[in-house]
């Protein structure tokens, strides 16, 4: 009977594990904060409220010298697409290449920044991305690259669907990307 107990206990705590740690868990509380020097020296803060898990982590394959397309979708509704045949990895080859995506909402810039993985994939061509806004409680956001030094570089998004609160661009390599308050 204790045995029997005991293997019930393990085997709900591995489960409640399992669920806590899956990707379609609701948003991921980080409350961290995160330091770094401006250009005079001086301690910033920035916060990062949470992180959006990542729905659909993509393992892409390379069949044939082809590699397949495919789509992920993070819980905010932001987007990556790539097409069949589109994606060149770092290693290109390589059988298959993990691609994953990150989004995350700062409070104190109120912008959502989103980072992918690995670095040095390129497509042609390009990859669609669309960025999810409706998180920010603005009407109209503003999209911003974020180079190799953490500068902003203010872009022309493809397309702007003020209804949906989306932002789309394409995207021929992987990059750092902002969307937040103009």
């Amino acid at each position: 009977m204790r045995l029997t107990i005991i293997g019930l206990v393990l085997i709900i705590g591995i489960n409640f594990s399992m669920l806590s740690c899956s990707d379609s868990a609701p948003l991921e509380n980080n409350a961290g904060v995160i330091s770094h020097l401006d250009n005079n020296n001086s301690l910033l803060k920035q916060s990062v409220d949470y992180s959006y898990p990542i729905w659909g982590k993509r393992n892409f394959y390379n069949k044939r010298g082809v590699w397949q397309g495919g789509t992920m979708q993070l819980s905010n509704g932001s987007v990556f697409t790539v097409e069949n045949g589109s994606l060149t990895p770092p290693h290109p080859l390589a059988s298959s290449v993990y691609v994953s995506m990150r989004a995350d909402f700062d409070s104190l810039k109120n912008e959502v920044v989103v980072s992918f993985t690995p670095s040095g994939c390129v497509f042609d061509p390009p990859a669609e991305l669309i960025l999810d806004y409706n998180d920010l409680g603005i009407d109209i956001a503003a999209l911003y690259y974020i180079d190799n030094s953490g500068d902003y570089i203010r872009q022309t998004p493809d397309h702007i669907d003020y209804r949906k609160k989306t932002i789309t661009i394409y995207i021929d390599h992987f990059s750092r990307y902002a969307i937040g308050m103009e």
